[in-house]
């Protein structure tokens, strides 16, 4: 796969975007077309599946709200957000967005701009924090804390999501997980330990740390990561932030998920926006399409946002794109890659 020209190639802090609530560049409503229809035998089939929480009125249109539940003994707090046309009869796709480490999910919510998305879009956007003192993930080989505590990050998700269900009406076949950083590498672990649950991910500047890595099912899998991030370096390694993790490689990342999705090795340009390309595998016979987005020239940040001025600096690490808009870019990917 190649990474615009291919050059082969957590930091434990949060998103790489302020705290305002700007989308980044508005590439505007994505037209699914043709492969759109690929996917309407899956929605029909999850409305009939109906969850729970279709029907109810537990959270209002058009505005995110503060929930929680109780997990291992521990409170897990969360955002959730409902677009304004949210319609509690009709199976809904939902988003989970991870944090990147020491951030949150109001950070993440007001930095990504996902929640713009969704309210265009009509999908839920639900926003959980991490544990500790300083919020992060156990992705497996990152982060501390919550790896080092062997937090059971996967456990409360799956409780999370049953949760959901119970108040919303969730379209179980349009369950999708994104995350920055250390958000993005538990996005990986989640692909790889609850499939059944999660139709795809797309991961923003986190490489898979969890081995063995075995689904149940194929999982769409589309990565989104700078040629020059300097926290978890293109071709692995320990990076410039302080989190001390040898991170796994992109290409090592998509080779793995290659061979799990049975994916011939060519690859063919899915799209392309600003300084972004996004090549996929062909011939992913078992369904599990599998994409990369290489932002040219792109350091460990959110594309299509600004900086956090909470982030770890360092020489090494690359631009903030300007031109790709990954919260655009990830929906784009989930719209058509339901169960």
């Amino acid at each position: 796969m190649r990474r615009k020209g291919w050059l082969v190639a957590l930091v434990m802090v949060g998103l790489a975007c302020g705290d305002d609530d700007g989308s980044g560049v508005d590439a505007g409503r994505f037209d699914a077309g043709e492969d759109a229809a690929a996917t309407d035998a899956d929605r029909v089939d999850a409305a009939t599946d109906r969850v729970p929480g279709c029907g109810r009125t537990t959270h209002a249109s058009g505005a995110s709200s503060e929930a929680s539940i109780e997990h291992d003994g521990v409170t897990r707090t969360f955002r959730v957000h409902v677009p304004p046309s949210y319609d509690a009869d009709a199976p809904t796709p939902l988003v989970l967005m991870f944090h990147g480490g020491f951030g949150s999910g109001r950070q993440l919510e007001n930095g990504s701009g996902m929640s713009v998305v969704a309210d265009r879009e009509g999908f839920l956007a639900v926003y959980p924090d991490g544990t500790g003192a300083v919020r992060t993930w156990n992705g497996g080989g990152c982060c501390n804390p919550a790896a080092r505590d062997d937090v059971d990050d996967v456990g409360f998700v799956d409780a999370l999501l049953d949760h959901l269900e119970s108040e919303l009406c969730v379209d179980r076949a349009r369950v999708f997980s994104s995350g920055m950083s250390n958000g993005g590498i538990l996005s990986h672990r989640l692909a790889c330990e609850l499939s059944d649950r999660i139709a795809a991910i797309a991961p923003v500047a986190g490489t898979i740390m969890i081995d063995p890595c075995t689904p149940t099912r194929p999982v769409h899998v589309m990565q989104i990561h700078g040629t020059d991030d300097g926290h978890v370096p293109w071709e692995g390694g320990f990076g410039c932030g302080p989190s001390g993790a040898d991170y796994t490689s992109v290409p090592d990342t998509l080779e793995g998920w290659r061979t799990r999705n049975t994916c011939d090795a060519t690859t063919t340009e899915t799209f392309a926006m600003g300084d972004g390309t996004c090549d996929g595998y062909e011939g992913c016979a078992d369904g599990g399409d599998t994409w990369l987005c290489a932002i040219e020239g792109g350091g460990h940040s959110w594309p299509g946002t600004s900086r956090d001025a909470g982030l770890v600096e360092c020489p090494e690490d690359g631009a903030v794109s300007t031109t790709f808009s990954a919260s655009d870019a990830i929906w784009r990917f989930f719209s058509t890659h339901g169960r």
